[in-house]
């Protein structure tokens, strides 16, 4: 039996707080992330947590958290699960990503974001790996300066992108947490189709705001990796995302106020592999069907999301 862990939730806000950045709800309802709250101060710069010690593990009742609008639903009893909340000063309401990590397996496995004009700008890629901060650094693989091995192969696929957090140096640095990436197929997979799903989802970026869950699921049938130290690290079988906007895209209204002809969702699934000449609109489908495959639920804060169809000539994927 591993070592039982008590979850925590480090979202200390029921709100979003966007202001010009979409429509979420207001920063006068709950105090916000990166705005002095309870849970501490914003997160900034992690190029020192690397051997920052393991912070006290609190529960949380996750049922007074009404949450963000592309939050999955949560397991507050699971023994196999992390949870964590990046927050960044500079960004609307203090928020970055939500990620949910993997004990035994050691990888990301769903990281929930969202995605607006107001999180991109001129910083490049830093490159700074660390350890996440807001999960104890005992469970967490060392990836720090090299990648899984054997290599090559899997390479450490971001769950969410450094493209995605271009505005700020303390943004960008977050999004290489360890915790952030799981075992991806390198060649036509992560530099391929993948990639190219990433770019894609900044076509589809609306003045209400894209909300995203960006995945993996499963156990591949034979490979197997570990980080360098030679701790194994679980390589998935799939990958997946799920979007959620306003079909108008500037409503000026949060999404959970609108009705579900006003909505449209879809998901992404692949297999952990390459594909050559692979296209993110040929593995299409809907929400409901990533939900059926892996048990999840998804959007569960927007109650008339439309997961059960979507219409391809909605979006804009290659």
């Amino acid at each position: 039996m591993k070592k039982t862990l008590l979850l925590i939730w480090l979202a200390g806000a029921v709100a979003s707080g966007f202001a010009s950045c979409g429509t979420d709800k207001s920063d006068t309802e709950a105090a916000l992330p990166g705005t002095g709250d309870s849970d501490g101060g914003a997160g900034g710069d992690a190029g020192d947590d690397a051997d920052r010690p393991d912070p006290a593990v609190e529960s949380r009742d996750l049922s007074v958290y009404t949450g963000w609008a592309e939050l999955p639903a949560v397991d507050p009893a699971s023994e196999e699960l992390f949870y964590a909340a990046h927050r960044c000063e500079g960004l609307p309401g203090g928020r970055n990503y939500s990620t949910c990590y993997d004990v035994e397996g050691r990888i990301g496995l769903w990281s929930a974001f969202p995605l607006h004009a107001c999180y991109r700008g001129d910083q490049t890629r830093t490159d700074k790996w660390a350890y996440d901060p807001e999960v104890p650094q005992s469970i967490q693989p060392n990836l720090l300066k090299k990648s899984y091995q054997p290599q090559p192969g899997y390479s450490k696929g971001h769950l969410l992108a450094s493209e995605d957090r271009t505005v700020s140096y303390a943004a960008n640095v977050q999004t290489f947490y360890v915790t952030n990436v799981a075992p991806q197929w390198q060649n036509s997979f992560n530099s391929g189709v993948w990639s190219s799903l990433e770019a894609d989802c900044w076509e589809n970026v609306c003045a209400d705001t894209l909300y995203v869950v960006s995945g993996v699921w499963g156990v591949h049938a034979s490979d197997q990796v570990t980080d360098p130290d030679g701790v194994p690290c679980r390589v998935p079988s799939h990958f997946f995302r799920v979007l959620l906007r306003s079909k108008a895209g500037d409503t000026g209204r949060p999404v959970w106020e609108l009705p579900a002809e006003e909505l449209q969702c879809v998901g992404f699934w692949f297999e952990n592999r390459a594909y050559p000449k692979g296209k993110a609109s040929a593995n299409m489908v809907a929400v409901s069907e990533i939900e059926e495959r892996t048990g999840m639920r998804f959007f569960v804060n927007v109650p008339e999301a439309p997961k059960d169809r979507f219409d391809a000539s909605e979006w804009t994927f290659r």
